[in-house]
């Protein structure tokens, strides 16, 4: 029994890493550059019925969208700026510090580059409200050697972290911009 107390105590001291600051993901909460009012965080619930959850199976609770800076031949700034577009706020539980990751494939659809494989993340479990109207950003860095080698068909998906702990529809699909 006691072995197994201390395989736990090595596990848990282990297990606790600290983000990279190289290329470190941001959130940035939108409504306070745009000057947006936000009402305080209230969860009601979505209408359950069968073509209310067909809807929001298809796009998710979020809308997100990715945008892409960058100079030919340099590093790449992409920001996913999602957006919760539901009438209530939208409970959310993260598994890791990580908020999103960015995946490059190729024209052959293979993953070249993942934003997460360059990236370590405290193993922790964090619940938020996102607000209703509330948009937030994060942002990726793509270095100088991996954008380089961004063709014809290549593209990034922007994958969520975050699950919707009040609902079965997913908070936000995967985004996708095409080079």
């Amino acid at each position: 029994m006691l072995s197994k107390i201390a395989l736990a105590m090595v596990i848990l001291t282990v297990s606790g890493c600290s983000q990279s600051n190289s290329s470190v993901g941001e959130v940035t909460d939108m409504t306070k550059k745009n000057n947006v009012k936000v009402s305080p965080a209230v969860v009601t619930p979505v209408k359950n019925d069968e073509e209310t959850r067909a809807k929001l199976a298809q796009k998710g609770l979020f809308e997100g969208k990715l945008i892409v800076e960058h100079d030919t031949g340099s590093a790449m700034n992409v920001t996913l700026q999602y957006t919760n577009t539901q009438s209530y706020g939208v409970p959310l539980m993260f598994n890791s510090g990580m908020t999103a990751d960015l995946w490059l494939f190729d024209s052959a659809g293979k993953k070249v580059w993942a934003w997460s494989n360059e990236m370590m993340f405290t193993q922790a479990l964090r619940e938020t409200v996102m607000p209703a109207g509330k948009t937030q950003n994060v942002k990726f860095r793509i270095a100088e050697g991996i954008a380089m080698k961004i063709g014809k068909g290549f593209y990034l998906q922007a994958i969520f972290s975050g699950r919707a702990t009040e609902s079965q529809t997913p908070a936000m699909t995967p985004v996708i911009y095409k080079f």
